[in-house]
């Protein structure tokens, strides 16, 4: 068995624990051939095992690859996937470590300060806005044209079909066009889905194409939706062209989409970049109220996940700290809980604890300064390439070295 080959066992494996112990695996998509499918993974492997074969993998991949940024990507997946197994197994490890080791960044939580800058950018963009404050001008703006339940389900069968089908069509013409490349696309559909501790989820299916769903318990108004679908669609295509580049080079590794490791840190940096990417007027005053509220919104529940998982304040402390920072609503800083309380409703591990920082950091960290140097410098067509052309890209462990030449 050669490295590549090990890389996907062994995920698959870890997708196979963390499953049984919190409901979710590790593995986000698999388009390789049967034999290495996850699904028929070992079950009930012991930990230990799969740490040793962990090991073994990283040995083979210094032996057989010689390529620096595939070596450097496969490696930093690897450990990840090693860190995930310390969490749930239960060693000992703080939410800080436990944050640096999935993701290799550092978990920083944002001063009072530099809250209180965004609040304030906020409260200039909204000046215009109707309400006697900046939180009844918030309420005000997420009611107007706000969808939710039966009706979110009706728009997700109708309207926003043809809208996925308009935003393709806009990475055709304004990034396949500028890199002089294409790439298969099957489509997306759309389903709504209730329960979840997400808002919105690409599943990758391979094929060249995804179902993108939406949690209709949330309540959305026509930006925010907007912004969302943005989001997914863009991990459906850093994902088509993930696939174009296994099927061209035939590297096992790619077939297999691994979260919490630092791949994430990227894909959740490019998809929260989308509308820059493809130029999204920003004239609007709704959009530069969304510019303004989404950073100060994911800072804050940064914030709310280090009192949680790392300070030990009750899940009260955290909902009114989302409340009074992040502007929300008690509704939408309950649901935001959800995705970063350490266990979940059925009293498991939540697995997505971590996740919270890929967003805000693979954005503000990775790849919008990488993305301004590129047009201010007249690089998008080769910052382009490097985003979607090379799958190793796109990984806080390689982002930096793969931009080196710019």
């Amino acid at each position: 068995m050669n490295a590549a080959e090990r890389f996907v066992k062994i995920t698959g494996e870890v997708g196979a624990y963390t499953e049984r112990l919190t409901g979710v695996s590790v593995v986000d998509a698999y388009f390789g051939p049967e034999e290495f499918n996850p699904r028929t993974s070992e079950k009930e492997k012991p930990v230990s095992d799969i740490v040793h074969d962990i090991h073994l993998a990283l040995d083979a991949l210094r032996d057989e690859i010689d390529d620096t940024l595939r070596l450097e990507f496969m490696m930093g997946e690897l450990h990840s996937l090693n860190v995930i197994l310390d969490w749930l197994d239960g060693k000992e490890i703080s939410y800080s470590e436990l944050v640096e080791g999935l993701f290799h960044i550092s978990m920083e939580k944002f001063s009072e300060h530099e809250i209180d800058k965004n609040i304030e950018t906020l409260s200039d963009v909204m000046e215009n806005f109707p309400g006697k404050d900046l939180q009844e001008k918030i309420d005000n703006f997420g009611k107007e044209g706000e969808v939710t339940g039966d009706s979110l389900q009706k728009l997700l069968e109708t309207e926003l079909q043809q809208r996925g089908i308009e935003i393709g069509q806009e990475f055709r013409d304004k990034i396949y066009a500028v890199i002089g490349a294409s790439v298969p696309d099957m489509g997306v559909q759309y389903e709504a889905v209730r329960n979840q501790p997400w808002g919105g989820y690409n599943w990758y299916l391979g094929g060249f194409k995804s179902l993108n769903q939406f949690n209709i318990d949330r309540k959305f108004n026509r930006d925010t939706l907007q912004a969302t679908i943005y989001h997914e669609y863009e991990h459906h295509v850093s994902n088509l062209w993930r696939e174009k580049a296994y099927l061209k080079t035939g590297n096992l590794e790619l077939s297999i989409v691994p979260l919490h490791t630092g791949r994430c840190v990227i894909s959740e940096g490019t998809a929260d970049t989308a509308k820059e990417f493809l130029g999204v007027s920003e004239d609007d005053p709704r959009i530069l109220v969304l510019n303004a509220l989404n950073p100060l919104r994911r800072m804050t529940q940064i914030n709310a996940a280090i009192l949680l998982n790392d300070e030990r304040k009750s899940v009260e402390e955290a909902i009114d700290y989302l409340q009074n920072r992040g502007y929300r609503s008690r509704e939408s800083a309950e649901a935001s809980i959800d995705f970063i309380s350490p266990t979940n409703k059925e009293g498991k591990i939540n697995f997505f604890a971590p996740y919270i920082f890929t967003y805000f950091i693979g954005r503000t960290n990775f790849v919008y300064p990488t993305f301004l140097k590129a047009s201010q410098k007249d690089l998008l067509p080769d910052f382009f390439k490097t985003v979607y052309m090379n799958p190793y890209s796109g990984s806080s462990v390689t982002w930096n070295k793969a931009f080196e030449w710019m």
